[in-house]
């Protein structure tokens, strides 16, 4: 009788071990799912903060060269948001609310992108259309991000 008393306890104390070994688990997934989050956060802000500045740079003077910089910006921050996978797969692109899909919000980016190619190259003397269009290519990339 002592024998099957002493292997019940080895039983329950491997269960033991194997259930806080679980909860520690857990607790490394999380924090590691937390600092991945703010990894990610740090480099979406940096990177919004890039197109920010390259499309201030284009209002403030609308060269070629400055559209292509924006441009890259954008590049960027899109390829970083796909890499990530953050709202692209088709089953999580519908936001809550009827949001347009991810791969609808690209198009738009890419349209709005070459109205104001079209603008520079076409010499078009009111900037007012290019800060407008700036703002709806960041208001874009948010609801990309988000």
């Amino acid at each position: 009788m002592m024998r099957i008393d002493s292997q019940n306890a080895l039983q329950n104390d491997r269960l033991s071990k194997q259930v806080s070994g679980n909860k520690t688990n857990e607790i490394f997934s999380n924090a590691m799912k937390k600092s991945q989050s703010k990894l990610q956060n740090d480099s979406f802000n940096q990177l919004m903060s890039r197109v920010d500045i390259q499309g201030q740079k284009l209002t403030n003077q609308r060269t070629l060269e400055n559209v292509i910089n924006y441009k890259q910006a954008i590049k960027q921050f899109v390829s970083e948001t796909v890499r990530y996978g953050l709202h692209l797969s088709d089953e999580q692109s519908q936001v809550s609310g009827g949001g347009m899909k991810s791969q609808q919000i690209i198009k738009v980016i890419d349209k709005k992108l070459i109205e104001i190619q079209d603008q520079v190259l076409n010499n078009e003397e009111e900037g007012i259309g290019t800060l407008g269009l700036v703002g709806e290519i960041r208001g874009l990339l948010i609801n990309l991000y988000m």
